[in-house]
């Protein structure tokens, strides 16, 4: 009899086990999506390591990302790439359509994405920054492999809530947005700043190139950063309708901050990987599409614009 049950509990607990599972969303396990490419790693210790600093005639394009499976892509269609390490970051310089190329693996966060960028700024001279990758929708009308262009972002977690006395209760929605700081050419100080917008450039280009390529279904935006992955409905809603957010990610915000104290053009260039408002289904093999179309951006951008 003990056996019986025993046999019986253990069932019970397979059979239960995969709708909690369900239940929980995403797991932390996933968000890197490294178990998608693990041999990548491999693939980057082959890369011939610099020696002595950079040097290149013409002032290179740097292209973030902040995962493996958000770069390998554009460092594979590098010519001649070389690896540089400045504070455990990657950094991979090549060319790109005779033109010179940084690719930057920022890693997750923004504090990895504000300390990769500054590096990258300081240390290659770059003559625009794209930061590009997954992200996660807010907008209803948005399915994953969707990509947003960012017209501007903003940081979801630069708030003041309302104040309310203990026991009251939680109430998110009641907040103001009191951005970031970032430094002001015109007043020579830093100042707050609730949004930051793509350089007019290169959104345009951005653009050209979508209606140029029928593959992609590319839309203009507003790219939420935050060191945080929302999976609550209700709030993911608010922040749609009152700032108006397309996406969600972790560094698109931060590096747009560290270029505009650097006065370099910038944009931020994102594709769906999950749409918890309609999908919450997680497919990081989407940061293909992104890599494949920012590529195309770039390649536009050296012939239109840097060689013209």
């Amino acid at each position: 009899m003990k056996k019986f049950f025993a046999v019986l509990i253990a069932a019970l607990f397979l059979v239960t086990t995969p709708a909690q599972a369900e239940d929980l969303g995403v797991g932390l396990s996933d968000i890197s999506a490294e178990k998608f490419n693990v041999s990548i790693e491999k693939f980057y210790a082959t890369l011939p390591k610099a020696k002595g600093d950079y040097k290149s005639r013409q002032r290179p394009i740097v292209i973030e990302g902040a995962m493996n499976t958000e770069t390998e892509i554009l460092i594979r269609a590098l010519k001649n790439p070389v690896a540089y390490r400045e504070l455990n970051y990657l950094f991979v310089a090549g060319t790109y359509k005779d033109y010179p190329v940084v690719i930057v693996r920022t890693e997750i966060g923004v504090a990895n994405a504000a300390a990769s960028t500054a590096l990258a700024i300081k240390k290659f001279n770059p003559v625009a920054v794209i930061n590009q990758g997954t992200a996660g929708g807010h907008d209803l009308s948005l399915k994953i492999g969707d990509i947003v262009i960012g017209e501007k972002s903003f940081d979801y977690t630069a708030f003041r809530s309302a104040y309310s006395a203990a026991g009251a209760g939680i109430d998110l929605t009641k907040q103001e947005n009191i951005g970031t700081y970032a430094y002001d050419k015109m007043s020579d100080k830093f100042q707050a700043y609730t949004e930051y917008f793509a350089d007019p450039t290169l959104f345009n280009i951005a653009f050209k190139v979508a209606n140029a390529n029928e593959n992609f279904n590319v839309v203009s935006g507003v790219i939420g950063t935050g060191n945080s992955w929302l999976e609550c409905v209700d709030y993911v809603n608010f922040l749609h309708e009152k700032y108006g957010s397309s996406c969600e990610e972790m560094e698109t915000n931060v590096a747009a901050q560290i270029c505009q104290n650097a006065d370099v053009p910038f944009i931020g260039i994102r594709v769906l990987s999950d749409n918890v408002t309609n999908d919450n289904r997680y497919v990081p093999e989407t940061a293909k599409v992104a890599q494949d179309f920012v590529l195309l951006v770039v390649e536009n951008y050296i012939r239109d614009v840097l060689k013209k």
